[in-house]
Protein backbone atom coordinates (compact mmCIF):
# COMPACT_ATOMS: atom_id res chain seq x y z
CA UNK A 1 0.00 0.00 0.00
CA UNK A 2 1.33 3.36 -0.93
CA UNK A 3 1.05 5.12 2.25
CA UNK A 4 2.48 2.39 4.42
CA UNK A 5 5.06 2.87 2.15
CA UNK A 6 6.08 6.27 2.38
CA UNK A 7 5.40 6.77 5.98
CA UNK A 8 7.22 3.61 6.28
CA UNK A 9 10.85 5.11 5.69
CA UNK A 10 10.41 7.87 8.82
CA UNK A 11 8.58 5.41 11.22
CA UNK A 12 11.01 2.46 9.95
CA UNK A 13 14.22 4.67 11.57
CA UNK A 14 12.08 5.61 14.97
CA UNK A 15 11.08 1.93 15.60
CA UNK A 16 14.55 1.21 17.63
CA UNK A 17 14.17 4.33 20.10
CA UNK A 18 10.61 3.45 20.54
CA UNK A 19 11.69 -0.17 21.81
CA UNK A 20 14.29 1.74 24.06
CA UNK A 21 11.29 4.24 25.33
CA UNK A 22 9.32 1.18 25.53
CA UNK A 23 11.69 -0.45 27.81
CA UNK A 24 12.69 -3.54 25.86
CA UNK A 25 12.45 -6.38 23.62
CA UNK A 26 9.43 -7.59 25.22
CA UNK A 27 7.21 -4.39 25.86
CA UNK A 28 8.00 -3.27 22.35
CA UNK A 29 6.83 -6.78 20.99
CA UNK A 30 3.64 -6.88 23.15
CA UNK A 31 2.59 -3.03 21.77
CA UNK A 32 2.46 -3.86 18.47
CA UNK A 33 0.78 -6.79 18.80
CA UNK A 34 -1.82 -5.72 20.57
CA UNK A 35 -2.03 -2.15 18.35
CA UNK A 36 -2.42 -4.85 15.36
CA UNK A 37 -5.61 -5.72 16.15
CA UNK A 38 -7.36 -2.46 16.28
CA UNK A 39 -5.09 -1.17 13.35
CA UNK A 40 -6.81 -3.73 11.21
CA UNK A 41 -9.89 -3.46 12.45
CA UNK A 42 -10.06 0.19 11.37
CA UNK A 43 -8.96 -0.10 7.75
CA UNK A 44 -12.32 -2.95 7.81
CA UNK A 45 -14.27 -0.32 9.32
CA UNK A 46 -13.70 2.18 6.67
CA UNK A 47 -14.06 0.02 3.91
CA UNK A 48 -17.24 -0.89 5.36
CA UNK A 49 -18.56 2.82 5.89
CA UNK A 50 -16.95 3.33 2.39
CA UNK A 51 -19.81 1.26 1.29
CA UNK A 52 -22.31 2.49 2.98
CA UNK A 53 -22.46 6.14 2.10
CA UNK A 54 -20.91 5.50 -1.60
CA UNK A 55 -17.57 8.30 -0.93
CA UNK A 56 -14.16 7.21 -2.10
CA UNK A 57 -11.88 9.14 0.21
CA UNK A 58 -11.04 9.14 4.08
CA UNK A 59 -12.47 12.69 4.52
CA UNK A 60 -15.36 12.33 2.61
CA UNK A 61 -16.40 8.89 4.58
CA UNK A 62 -16.10 11.01 7.67
CA UNK A 63 -18.50 13.61 6.03
CA UNK A 64 -21.31 11.67 4.99
CA UNK A 65 -21.33 9.35 8.19
CA UNK A 66 -20.33 11.56 11.07
CA UNK A 67 -21.76 14.98 9.55
CA UNK A 68 -20.17 18.42 9.39
CA UNK A 69 -18.23 19.36 12.18
CA UNK A 70 -16.56 15.85 12.60
CA UNK A 71 -15.79 16.16 8.73
CA UNK A 72 -14.08 19.89 9.37
CA UNK A 73 -11.83 18.03 12.22
CA UNK A 74 -10.61 15.46 9.90
CA UNK A 75 -9.97 17.43 7.46
CA UNK A 76 -7.80 19.89 9.64
CA UNK A 77 -6.08 16.82 11.27
CA UNK A 78 -4.97 15.46 7.89
CA UNK A 79 -3.22 19.17 7.24
CA UNK A 80 -2.05 19.36 10.36
CA UNK A 81 -0.78 15.56 9.71
CA UNK A 82 0.88 15.62 6.42
CA UNK A 83 2.24 19.18 7.00
CA UNK A 84 4.25 17.54 10.07
CA UNK A 85 5.10 14.17 8.36
CA UNK A 86 6.80 16.80 5.58
CA UNK A 87 8.42 18.89 7.92
CA UNK A 88 9.88 15.45 9.07
CA UNK A 89 10.86 14.51 5.27
CA UNK A 90 12.92 17.64 5.77
CA UNK A 91 14.78 16.61 8.61
CA UNK A 92 15.53 13.22 7.49
CA UNK A 93 17.52 14.46 4.64
CA UNK A 94 19.54 16.42 6.78
CA UNK A 95 20.56 13.60 9.02
CA UNK A 96 21.59 11.41 6.36
CA UNK A 97 23.67 14.23 4.31
CA UNK A 98 25.10 15.78 8.11
CA UNK A 99 26.21 11.68 8.98
CA UNK A 100 27.32 11.26 5.38
CA UNK A 101 30.88 13.15 6.64
CA UNK A 102 33.49 11.06 8.16
CA UNK A 103 35.90 12.10 11.55
CA UNK A 104 39.10 13.36 10.64
CA UNK A 105 42.19 11.26 10.21
CA UNK A 106 44.61 10.52 12.15
CA UNK A 107 48.37 12.50 12.04
CA UNK A 108 50.50 11.26 9.56
CA UNK A 109 53.29 9.05 10.38
CA UNK A 110 56.69 9.90 12.12
CA UNK A 111 59.38 8.37 13.60
CA UNK A 112 58.61 5.70 15.84
CA UNK A 113 54.75 5.45 14.89
CA UNK A 114 53.43 2.41 14.79
CA UNK A 115 50.32 0.70 12.52
CA UNK A 116 47.13 0.37 14.18
CA UNK A 117 44.06 -1.28 12.45
CA UNK A 118 46.21 -1.65 9.28
CA UNK A 119 47.02 2.49 9.15
CA UNK A 120 50.41 3.97 10.24
CA UNK A 121 49.82 6.88 12.73
CA UNK A 122 52.15 8.64 14.86
CA UNK A 123 53.47 7.33 18.16
CA UNK A 124 50.65 7.13 21.13
CA UNK A 125 51.98 10.60 22.53
CA UNK A 126 51.66 12.28 19.49
CA UNK A 127 48.27 10.81 18.55
CA UNK A 128 46.57 11.67 21.97
CA UNK A 129 48.12 15.26 21.62
CA UNK A 130 46.47 15.70 17.74
CA UNK A 131 43.13 14.32 19.03
CA UNK A 132 42.58 16.27 22.28
CA UNK A 133 43.76 18.98 20.06
CA UNK A 134 41.60 19.29 17.15
CA UNK A 135 38.63 17.40 19.53
CA UNK A 136 39.10 17.61 23.00
CA UNK A 137 39.24 13.81 23.18
CA UNK A 138 41.34 10.86 23.09
CA UNK A 139 41.11 8.32 19.50
CA UNK A 140 39.14 5.52 19.83
CA UNK A 141 42.13 3.53 18.82
CA UNK A 142 43.52 4.43 22.05
CA UNK A 143 40.89 4.17 24.40
CA UNK A 144 38.35 1.30 26.13
CA UNK A 145 34.69 0.50 24.84
CA UNK A 146 32.69 2.40 27.49
CA UNK A 147 35.06 5.48 26.55
CA UNK A 148 35.07 4.35 22.53
CA UNK A 149 31.35 4.79 22.55
CA UNK A 150 31.18 8.06 24.15
CA UNK A 151 33.58 9.40 21.82
CA UNK A 152 30.76 7.79 19.23
CA UNK A 153 28.16 9.95 20.58
CA UNK A 154 30.29 12.80 20.05
CA UNK A 155 30.85 12.49 16.53
CA UNK A 156 27.20 11.49 15.97
CA UNK A 157 26.69 15.00 17.18
CA UNK A 158 29.21 17.01 15.21
CA UNK A 159 27.88 19.28 12.83
CA UNK A 160 28.99 19.24 9.13
CA UNK A 161 31.09 21.97 9.34
CA UNK A 162 33.55 20.23 12.24
CA UNK A 163 34.33 17.74 9.72
CA UNK A 164 37.02 16.81 7.91
CA UNK A 165 38.00 14.55 4.75
CA UNK A 166 35.00 15.38 2.25
CA UNK A 167 36.68 13.44 -0.27
CA UNK A 168 35.86 10.12 1.37
CA UNK A 169 31.87 10.85 1.37
CA UNK A 170 29.26 8.51 -0.45
CA UNK A 171 27.30 9.55 -3.04
CA UNK A 172 24.13 10.65 -1.13
CA UNK A 173 26.31 13.46 0.77
CA UNK A 174 27.60 14.98 -2.71
CA UNK A 175 25.52 18.10 -2.12
CA UNK A 176 26.83 18.67 1.09
CA UNK A 177 30.67 18.90 -0.13
CA UNK A 178 30.82 20.07 -3.65
CA UNK A 179 34.22 21.54 -2.31
CA UNK A 180 36.78 19.90 -0.47
CA UNK A 181 37.82 21.46 2.80
CA UNK A 182 41.16 23.42 2.22
CA UNK A 183 43.83 21.65 4.69
CA UNK A 184 44.09 23.19 7.93
CA UNK A 185 41.24 25.18 7.99
CA UNK A 186 39.70 26.55 11.10
CA UNK A 187 36.26 25.78 10.10
CA UNK A 188 34.30 24.22 6.83
CA UNK A 189 33.20 26.18 4.19
CA UNK A 190 29.40 27.76 4.56
CA UNK A 191 27.84 25.41 1.80
CA UNK A 192 28.58 22.14 4.25
CA UNK A 193 26.94 23.81 6.94
CA UNK A 194 23.30 21.83 7.36
CA UNK A 195 20.77 24.41 7.25
CA UNK A 196 22.22 25.44 4.12
CA UNK A 197 22.47 21.64 2.63
CA UNK A 198 18.68 20.96 3.29
CA UNK A 199 17.68 24.31 1.74
CA UNK A 200 19.90 23.48 -1.52
CA UNK A 201 18.12 20.30 -1.84
CA UNK A 202 14.51 21.31 -1.17
CA UNK A 203 14.50 24.08 -3.32
CA UNK A 204 16.25 22.35 -6.34
CA UNK A 205 14.30 18.84 -5.94
CA UNK A 206 11.45 19.06 -3.61
CA UNK A 207 9.88 22.61 -5.00
CA UNK A 208 10.15 21.87 -8.37
CA UNK A 209 7.89 18.50 -7.93
CA UNK A 210 5.48 20.24 -5.71
CA UNK A 211 4.09 22.73 -7.63
CA UNK A 212 2.09 20.84 -10.49
CA UNK A 213 -1.24 19.83 -10.43
CA UNK A 214 -1.01 16.49 -10.62
CA UNK A 215 1.15 13.76 -9.28
CA UNK A 216 2.10 11.35 -12.26
CA UNK A 217 5.05 9.62 -10.43
CA UNK A 218 3.08 8.26 -7.33
CA UNK A 219 4.01 4.53 -8.05
CA UNK A 220 7.73 5.24 -8.11
CA UNK A 221 7.61 6.65 -5.21
CA UNK A 222 6.26 3.47 -3.74
CA UNK A 223 8.62 1.39 -5.66
CA UNK A 224 11.66 3.43 -4.18
CA UNK A 225 10.24 3.47 -0.42
CA UNK A 226 9.89 -0.35 -0.52
CA UNK A 227 13.13 -1.00 -1.77
CA UNK A 228 14.20 1.54 0.60
CA UNK A 229 12.64 0.09 3.52
CA UNK A 230 13.43 -3.65 3.27
CA UNK A 231 17.27 -2.64 2.69
CA UNK A 232 17.67 -0.47 5.84
CA UNK A 233 15.87 -3.71 7.51
CA UNK A 234 18.09 -6.20 6.14
CA UNK A 235 21.42 -3.80 7.35
CA UNK A 236 20.05 -3.26 10.70
CA UNK A 237 19.92 -7.21 10.99
CA UNK A 238 22.99 -7.61 9.83
CA UNK A 239 24.75 -5.28 11.28
CA UNK A 240 23.38 -7.04 14.69
CA UNK A 241 24.32 -10.42 13.59
CA UNK A 242 27.88 -9.53 12.61
CA UNK A 243 28.49 -6.25 14.71
CA UNK A 244 31.80 -3.97 13.95
CA UNK A 245 33.66 -4.09 16.50
CA UNK A 246 33.90 -0.85 17.50
CA UNK A 247 29.91 -1.07 18.38
CA UNK A 248 29.43 -1.75 22.21
CA UNK A 249 25.64 -1.27 22.77
CA UNK A 250 24.99 1.00 26.21
CA UNK A 251 22.54 -0.46 28.56
CA UNK A 252 19.72 -3.14 27.62
CA UNK A 253 16.45 -2.38 28.78
CA UNK A 254 14.09 -5.23 30.00
CA UNK A 255 11.18 -3.75 31.55
CA UNK A 256 9.79 -0.11 31.57
CA UNK A 257 10.56 2.06 33.66
CA UNK A 258 6.53 2.97 34.06
CA UNK A 259 3.32 2.35 32.24
CA UNK A 260 3.74 6.28 30.93
CA UNK A 261 7.29 4.85 29.55
CA UNK A 262 5.29 2.48 27.15
CA UNK A 263 2.49 5.10 25.88
CA UNK A 264 5.25 7.28 24.87
CA UNK A 265 6.28 4.49 22.33
CA UNK A 266 2.77 4.84 20.98
CA UNK A 267 3.65 7.98 18.33
CA UNK A 268 5.68 5.70 16.59
CA UNK A 269 3.60 3.06 16.37
CA UNK A 270 0.92 4.98 15.32
CA UNK A 271 2.99 6.81 12.63
CA UNK A 272 4.40 4.02 11.25
CA UNK A 273 1.30 1.78 10.99
CA UNK A 274 -1.07 4.98 9.69
CA UNK A 275 -2.39 3.76 6.32
CA UNK A 276 -5.75 4.64 6.86
CA UNK A 277 -6.22 7.81 4.65
CA UNK A 278 -5.47 6.65 1.83
CA UNK A 279 -7.29 3.06 2.53
CA UNK A 280 -10.51 4.65 1.40
CA UNK A 281 -9.38 5.33 -2.29
CA UNK A 282 -7.33 2.09 -2.47
CA UNK A 283 -9.97 0.13 -1.53
CA UNK A 284 -12.07 1.80 -3.87
CA UNK A 285 -9.73 0.88 -6.84
CA UNK A 286 -9.98 -2.85 -6.24
CA UNK A 287 -11.88 -4.53 -9.43
CA UNK A 288 -14.47 -6.26 -6.71
CA UNK A 289 -14.04 -4.00 -3.88
CA UNK A 290 -15.24 -6.14 -0.55
CA UNK A 291 -15.16 -6.07 2.70
CA UNK A 292 -14.37 -9.83 3.20
CA UNK A 293 -11.19 -9.74 0.30
CA UNK A 294 -10.28 -6.24 1.78
CA UNK A 295 -10.10 -7.88 5.09
CA UNK A 296 -7.90 -10.51 3.97
CA UNK A 297 -5.62 -7.74 1.59
CA UNK A 298 -5.12 -5.33 4.82
CA UNK A 299 -4.25 -8.57 7.35
CA UNK A 300 -1.31 -9.42 4.82
CA UNK A 301 -0.26 -6.13 4.44
CA UNK A 302 -0.21 -5.42 8.31
CA UNK A 303 1.53 -8.66 8.88
CA UNK A 304 4.48 -8.19 6.52
CA UNK A 305 4.70 -4.43 8.05
CA UNK A 306 5.16 -5.79 11.64
CA UNK A 307 7.92 -8.58 10.58
CA UNK A 308 10.21 -5.16 8.66
CA UNK A 309 9.42 -3.14 11.74
CA UNK A 310 10.07 -5.88 14.43
CA UNK A 311 13.00 -7.04 12.26
CA UNK A 312 14.26 -3.50 12.52
CA UNK A 313 13.24 -2.61 16.02
CA UNK A 314 14.45 -5.30 18.00
CA UNK A 315 17.92 -6.07 15.86
CA UNK A 316 18.43 -2.48 15.96
CA UNK A 317 17.54 -1.42 20.13
CA UNK A 318 19.65 -4.65 20.49
CA UNK A 319 22.59 -3.37 18.74
CA UNK A 320 22.83 -0.05 20.63
CA UNK A 321 21.25 -0.44 23.36
CA UNK A 322 19.57 2.90 25.49
CA UNK A 323 22.33 5.08 23.53
CA UNK A 324 19.88 4.28 19.98
CA UNK A 325 19.26 7.68 18.33
CA UNK A 326 16.13 8.52 17.27
CA UNK A 327 17.29 8.16 13.59
CA UNK A 328 19.03 4.80 13.82
CA UNK A 329 21.12 5.34 10.44
CA UNK A 330 22.57 7.69 12.60
CA UNK A 331 24.22 5.36 15.46
CA UNK A 332 26.10 3.39 12.54
CA UNK A 333 29.74 4.96 11.60
CA UNK A 334 30.08 7.25 8.50
CA UNK A 335 32.20 5.57 6.91
CA UNK A 336 29.75 2.06 6.25
CA UNK A 337 29.54 1.99 2.81
CA UNK A 338 26.28 -0.42 3.37
CA UNK A 339 24.68 2.08 5.68
CA UNK A 340 25.46 5.13 3.26
CA UNK A 341 23.64 3.23 0.54
CA UNK A 342 21.04 2.95 2.80
CA UNK A 343 20.98 6.56 3.80
CA UNK A 344 20.91 7.16 -0.10
CA UNK A 345 17.67 5.27 -0.74
CA UNK A 346 16.48 7.50 2.02
CA UNK A 347 16.83 10.48 0.55
CA UNK A 348 16.00 9.33 -2.51
CA UNK A 349 12.73 7.67 -1.31
CA UNK A 350 11.85 11.08 0.74
CA UNK A 351 12.76 14.22 -2.20
CA UNK A 352 9.96 11.75 -4.20
CA UNK A 353 7.36 11.13 -1.17
CA UNK A 354 7.23 14.75 0.37
CA UNK A 355 5.64 16.33 -2.84
CA UNK A 356 2.96 12.78 -2.75
CA UNK A 357 2.04 14.22 0.94
CA UNK A 358 2.32 17.80 0.17
CA UNK A 359 -0.23 16.74 -2.31
CA UNK A 360 -2.68 15.46 -0.06
CA UNK A 361 -2.50 18.23 2.76
CA UNK A 362 -2.85 20.78 0.22
CA UNK A 363 -5.49 18.91 -1.69
CA UNK A 364 -7.15 19.49 1.97
CA UNK A 365 -6.60 22.91 2.37
CA UNK A 366 -7.93 23.59 -1.19
CA UNK A 367 -11.07 21.60 -0.36
CA UNK A 368 -12.08 23.51 3.19
CA UNK A 369 -11.06 27.11 1.21
CA UNK A 370 -13.21 26.18 -1.83
CA UNK A 371 -16.25 25.24 0.89
CA UNK A 372 -16.04 27.99 2.93
CA UNK A 373 -15.57 30.29 0.39
CA UNK A 374 -18.83 29.15 -1.45
CA UNK A 375 -17.18 28.41 -4.95
CA UNK A 376 -17.83 25.71 -7.01
CA UNK A 377 -14.67 23.42 -7.94
CA UNK A 378 -15.12 23.94 -11.25
CA UNK A 379 -13.63 27.43 -11.98
CA UNK A 380 -11.07 29.71 -13.88
CA UNK A 381 -7.90 27.89 -14.10
CA UNK A 382 -5.70 30.66 -14.19
CA UNK A 383 -7.32 31.75 -10.70
CA UNK A 384 -6.97 27.83 -9.89
CA UNK A 385 -3.16 28.21 -10.91
CA UNK A 386 -2.38 31.18 -9.00
CA UNK A 387 -3.71 29.84 -5.73
CA UNK A 388 -1.98 26.53 -6.33
CA UNK A 389 1.17 27.93 -6.39
CA UNK A 390 0.84 30.24 -3.35
CA UNK A 391 -0.49 27.67 -1.45
CA UNK A 392 2.66 25.44 -2.32
CA UNK A 393 5.17 28.15 -1.67
CA UNK A 394 3.52 29.05 1.82
CA UNK A 395 3.54 24.88 2.65
CA UNK A 396 6.60 24.54 1.07
CA UNK A 397 8.52 27.64 3.17
CA UNK A 398 7.02 27.10 6.07
CA UNK A 399 7.58 23.20 6.70
CA UNK A 400 11.70 24.42 5.32
CA UNK A 401 11.61 27.08 7.96
CA UNK A 402 10.66 24.65 11.06
CA UNK A 403 13.07 21.55 9.54
CA UNK A 404 15.87 24.16 9.96
CA UNK A 405 15.32 24.58 13.90
CA UNK A 406 13.95 21.15 14.63
CA UNK A 407 16.60 18.81 16.33
CA UNK A 408 15.40 15.12 15.46
CA UNK A 409 13.16 13.61 13.76
CA UNK A 410 11.79 12.12 17.33
CA UNK A 411 10.57 15.23 18.00
CA UNK A 412 8.25 15.62 15.08
CA UNK A 413 6.64 11.65 15.88
CA UNK A 414 5.79 12.52 18.75
CA UNK A 415 3.54 15.19 17.81
CA UNK A 416 2.23 14.07 14.40
CA UNK A 417 1.66 10.27 16.08
CA UNK A 418 -0.77 11.50 18.08
CA UNK A 419 -2.89 12.32 14.94
CA UNK A 420 -2.22 9.09 13.51
CA UNK A 421 -3.78 7.64 16.87
CA UNK A 422 -6.80 9.56 15.67
CA UNK A 423 -6.97 8.04 12.06
CA UNK A 424 -6.56 4.39 13.20
CA UNK A 425 -9.01 5.01 16.17
CA UNK A 426 -11.21 8.25 16.55
CA UNK A 427 -12.68 8.61 13.43
CA UNK A 428 -13.47 5.10 12.44
CA UNK A 429 -14.44 4.21 15.55
CA UNK A 430 -16.78 7.21 15.12
CA UNK A 431 -18.06 6.21 11.96
CA UNK A 432 -19.11 2.38 12.93
CA UNK A 433 -21.03 4.21 16.09
CA UNK A 434 -22.60 6.74 13.33
CA UNK A 435 -23.32 3.79 10.72
CA UNK A 436 -24.79 1.15 13.28
CA UNK A 437 -26.79 4.15 15.06
CA UNK A 438 -28.58 4.87 11.59
CA UNK A 439 -30.05 1.35 10.82
CA UNK A 440 -33.73 1.07 11.24
CA UNK A 441 -34.01 -1.85 13.22
CA UNK A 442 -36.45 -2.23 16.23
CA UNK A 443 -35.14 -4.76 18.32
CA UNK A 444 -31.61 -4.54 18.48
CA UNK A 445 -29.68 -7.64 18.04
CA UNK A 446 -26.65 -8.25 20.14
CA UNK A 447 -24.26 -7.93 17.56
CA UNK A 448 -25.70 -4.55 16.79
CA UNK A 449 -24.36 -3.51 20.85
CA UNK A 450 -20.98 -5.21 20.34
CA UNK A 451 -20.34 -3.32 17.02
CA UNK A 452 -21.18 0.30 18.94
CA UNK A 453 -19.52 -1.06 22.44
CA UNK A 454 -16.13 -1.63 19.95
CA UNK A 455 -16.57 1.79 18.27
CA UNK A 456 -17.16 3.16 21.51
CA UNK A 457 -13.38 1.01 23.02
CA UNK A 458 -11.90 2.22 19.71
CA UNK A 459 -12.98 6.38 20.23
CA UNK A 460 -12.15 6.17 24.37
CA UNK A 461 -8.64 4.40 23.54
CA UNK A 462 -8.04 6.55 20.83
CA UNK A 463 -8.51 10.12 22.44
CA UNK A 464 -6.97 8.70 25.38
CA UNK A 465 -3.75 7.90 23.18
CA UNK A 466 -4.13 11.44 21.13
CA UNK A 467 -4.43 13.29 24.59
CA UNK A 468 -1.40 11.44 26.96
CA UNK A 469 0.87 11.45 23.40
CA UNK A 470 0.61 15.45 22.55
CA UNK A 471 0.62 16.48 26.10
CA UNK A 472 4.02 14.42 26.63
CA UNK A 473 5.15 15.99 22.96
CA UNK A 474 4.69 19.82 24.29
CA UNK A 475 5.52 19.52 27.60
CA UNK A 476 8.52 16.94 27.43
CA UNK A 477 9.85 16.83 24.24
CA UNK A 478 8.83 20.20 22.84
CA UNK A 479 9.19 22.64 26.04
CA UNK A 480 12.00 20.90 27.80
Amino acid sequence: MAQVSINSDLGLLNFPAAFSTAGGVAAGITLQMAMLVFIISGLVILAYCSQASNERTYQEVVWAVCGKLTGVLCEVAIATYTFGTCIAFLIIIGDQQDKSEVPPQYPPPSPGGHAVGGKEHGTPAQGLAWARHSSGSSPSWLLGPLDRWRSQQRWRTTPCSSLASPSLLPPCAVIAVMAKEPEGAGSSPWYTDRKFTISLTAFLFILPLSIPREIGFQKYASFLSVVGTWYVTAIVIIKYIWPDKEMTPADILNRPASWIAVFNAMPTICFGFQCHVSSVPVFNSMRRPEVKTWGGVVTAAMVIALAVYMGTGICGFLTFGAAVDPDVLLSYPSEDMAVAVARAFIILSVLTSYPILHFCGRAVVEGLWLRYQGMPVEEDVGRERRRRVLQTLVWFLLTLLLALFIPDIGKVISVIGGLAACFIFVFPGLCLIQAKLSEMEEVKPASWWAMVSYGVLLVTLGAFIFGQTTANAIFVDLLA
